[in-house]
This record gives structure tokens, sequence and C-alpha cells, in this order.
């Protein structure tokens, strides 16, 4: 890779077109080794790939005229898929690594059908992931994707030097992480105030949890997106800005716990059915704990993003790129 100084008066188009061909080759450099499904690891950053490349698309939409097979929707499908299988992996590696080791000799003759039944849901959900990187509809995207990186076309819009743009660009998306509903699960209002659930009431804390778990997840979602679209223009911010990603990743980590405790529970219980937490009490035992202590973890995050002098210096943050930054190619 290379350095280059990069001027703030570079248009808009041509740097989303710098953006598009990063991540098109993060996902399509490891499509031949995803194919031999030897490691999970080219699956994970395939899955990466294709989802930045979707948010980049949804970013730059103004700036790009693009082929219209070329689309969030065409590419969300392909992630979608690549996700569900990558879900599989992680929930192998962490019943193997986190609970497995932890359970009872008495535990074992229920735990190993669940090995087995997940194995096979991996193994179904990679030939269908393999179906869909063999279609003709996955050719066709990445020709058209390739040959746009090769001539791209460019809206007026996309002409207009970034510094004019960018803290519209990004400004929205804080106000979207800002006004989450999933900032008051765990709290209560009280004289229009915003009151956080204590920690020793565990019980009201693990019945709010259980009661908006998706809209913790929608959060996330949220997260990850403002993350991976502030990490396109983190080259035109100083260090307080890269502080402020380093803190998305954290956040998006603590609720991809909560996500992973869900997709587990449903997991069981598919295999199971409903007596699994009494087939497995270590790992229900054990779920109830995490779930217990996510709220040590989560609510100094919650209440941060609550604060008001926090959320104004959020916004300020975004107003004052640099007036040239140094871009890794």
């Amino acid at each position: 890779m290379k350095s280059q100084s990069l001027s703030l008066s570079v248009p808009l188009g041509e740097f989303a077109c710098q953006i598009i061909q990063k991540n098109f080759h993060r996902f399509s450099d490891q499509e031949k080794a995803v194919l031999k499904d030897k490691d999970s690891e080219p699956l994970h950053q395939m899955r990466v790939g294709m989802r930045r490349l979707r948010i980049a698309i949804k970013v730059f939409t103004s700036a790009m005229v693009l082929p219209s097979v070329v689309c969030e929707q065409s590419i969300g499908k392909i992630a979608k898929r690549l996700g569900k299988t990558r879900d599989f992996d992680v929930l192998q590696d962490t019943l193997l690594t986190r609970y497995q080791p932890a359970l009872l000799a008495s535990e074992l003759a229920k735990f190993q059908p669940v090995l087995h039944h997940l194995t096979q849901r991996r193994r179904r959900s990679f030939r269908e992931l393999k179906t869909i990187l063999k279609d003709d509809r996955y050719r066709m995207l990445c020709q058209a994707i390739q040959e746009w990186l090769e001539m791209p076309n460019y809206t007026p819009m996309g002409h207009l030097p970034v510094v004019q743009v960018l803290p519209d660009l990004l400004l929205p998306l804080v106000c979207q992480l800002l006004l989450h509903p999933g900032w008051l699960v765990g709290a209560t209002m009280q004289a229009g105030a915003v009151q956080l659930i204590p920690l020793d009431e565990v019980e009201a804390l693990r019945c709010d949890l259980e009661q908006q778990n998706s809209i913790l997840h929608d959060l996330r979602k949220v997260i990850k997106g403002v993350r991976y679209q502030a990490e396109f223009f983190s080259d035109f911010y100083e260090s307080t800005y890269l502080h402020r990603i380093e803190d998305w990743k954290t956040i998006q980590d603590r609720l991809g716990g909560l996500q992973d405790q869900m997709v587990l529970c449903g997991f069981l219980n598919s295999t199971l059915g409903d007596t699994w937490m009494q087939d497995l009490p270590t790992i229900a035992h054990m779920i109830q704990q995490e779930k217990t202590e996510f709220w040590y973890h989560w609510q100094p995050l919650q209440r941060e993003y609550l604060n008001l002098d926090f959320r104004r210096s959020l916004r300020l943050l975004f107003n004052h790129p640099l007036e040239s930054a140094l871009i890794v190619l």
C-alpha cells in the first residue's frame, strides 16, 4: 500500500470511487477461499466487505451513477446469506470454547445432539451460499462493479469537493444514532428526566431486556452502519474522531454479545425444545449471569450517550474536518 496527501478539495465522486474499489476487492478477493471452506476467516472478511460496500453505495448514492444491478438490495441479499453461514461459525465457536468446558458430565449426552444439529444446519447453509456465489446474478453484479470502476460515472453532486459536503454526509447518521430508542432500554422517565434502573434491581433489568432485546439489536445495526461510514472519512479528522470510532466498536461488541445469546437460546430451543434449560442448566445459568453482567458494562456507555454535553460535542466533532489528509491506498 502507498500513502498520498489528499486535499479536501478532491471531488466527492472520485473519493467515492476509491471507497467502492477498496471494499469491492475486500470481498471479491475472498471468494475462492470461501468456496473452499477450509477456514472461517475468509467468510468473515467477505461478509464485512459486502456490508461496507453496501453502506458505501448508500452513502455516496447522490454522487454516483451506478448500473441498476449495483444497488443496496442486490448486495444486501448476498450479505445476508453470508451472515447466516457466519452466524453458525460463531455459534459453533461459542459452544465449543465458552460453554462445553463448563458442562457437567451429566449434561454431555444432551450437548452432543446440539453439536450434531449445528453441523447439519451449517452444512445446509453453506450449500445455499455456494449456490448464490456461483449464480449468474452474482457474476453480473461483480462484472458491473468492475466495469464501473474502470469507467466511473458521476452525478453533478459527485463533482463537488468533499469539504463542501462532508459534515452533511455524517451528521444525519449522528442524529439517527442519538435519537435511537435503544438508549432508553433499562431506563424510566421521571418528571421528564431519564433515570437508569439501578443495577441491584436485577429482575426489573432482566424483564426490560427480554421485552426490548430487538430494540438493542437494531441499535447495534445502526452503530455498525455509523461506524463503517465514519471509517470511510477517518483520514479527514483528528484523533478524537478515531477514538469515537473505537468507542462504537466497543458498543457494537457489547450489543453483539446479547445478539449471540439470543441466537444461541433460539438454536437450543429448536434442538432440544422448551426443556433445554433443564437439560443444560449450566449453559442456562451462564447466559443469565452474562445478561446481568451486561448492564455493568452497558450503563456507563448508556449514561454517556444520554448526557447533553457529550451529545453536543459529538455533533461538533463532525463539523470540523482537517484541511488535508494522508490517505492509504
